[in-house]
């Protein structure tokens, strides 16, 4: 374990972490608000992977703790992939039958980016908000409230907050199961650009990068 000095007490650090997620959430509703996403992914990313590099360097074993390990990426990548294939396989029904089956050229860049975003996004629902909370409330309670915190951070957008709801009831178990971030991360950004592009009709690189 590194020598940086802790001063938090563990069960406050708990409580501060899931605060801290849930500021976070509040955060991205308000700059949403005024079509300010492009400024804040970037800069809730950045902060929270200082804030992973910071705390890793407190204590070496977090970083496995948290679910940022390879022992168990293929289990967990075999169970998230048996679930997002045919969720991508509908949205891909959806998009045909609505004419908005399309895929930009840009969509490849979102394809990459957007999981940095999806691994952020999972690590403070997951790692900090579940796992902080798992000592405290039943493994229904654990679903709901991952899933009511993916729900709400996209009000008011009703298929939106439909679509991350049914996401958390299927991603907080996988998580708690195989305690593995990657995969949850990874298929979050591929599962969140298809539904914009072939369920909402929209292109989330425009709407939070602007057009060039």
């Amino acid at each position: 374990m590194s020598q940086v000095q802790d001063t938090f007490h563990p069960g406050s650090r708990r409580w501060f972490e899931v605060a801290a997620v849930v500021a976070t959430g509040l955060l991205f509703l308000l700059f949403r608000f005024f079509r300010l996403q492009g400024v804040f992914v970037p800069a809730a990313a950045g902060f929270w992977i200082v804030f992973v590099w910071y705390r890793a360097r407190q204590d070496s074993t977090l970083l496995r703790a948290w679910g940022f390990r390879l022992d168990t990426f293929a289990r967990s990548f075999r169970a998230v992939t048996a679930f997002s294939l045919p969720a991508a396989g509908i949205m891909a029904l959806v998009g045909a039958s609505r004419g908005s089956l399309r895929f930009p050229l840009h969509a490849w860049i979102l394809m990459g980016l957007y999981p940095i975003w999806g691994v952020v996004q999972q690590f403070l629902v997951q790692a900090l908000l579940v796992r902080n909370l798992e000592g405290s409330l039943p493994r229904s309670g654990l679903f709901l409230v991952g899933s009511c915190l993916f729900a709400i951070v996209h009000v008011p957008e009703a298929p939106l907050m439909v679509a991350t709801f049914g996401l958390g009831l299927v991603y907080v178990p996988l998580y708690l199961r195989h305690r593995n971030l990657w995969p949850l991360g990874l298929y979050h950004g591929w599962l969140g650009t298809l539904f914009y592009l072939w369920v909402l009709g929209r292109d989330p690189w425009v709407e939070t990068f602007g057009r060039f």
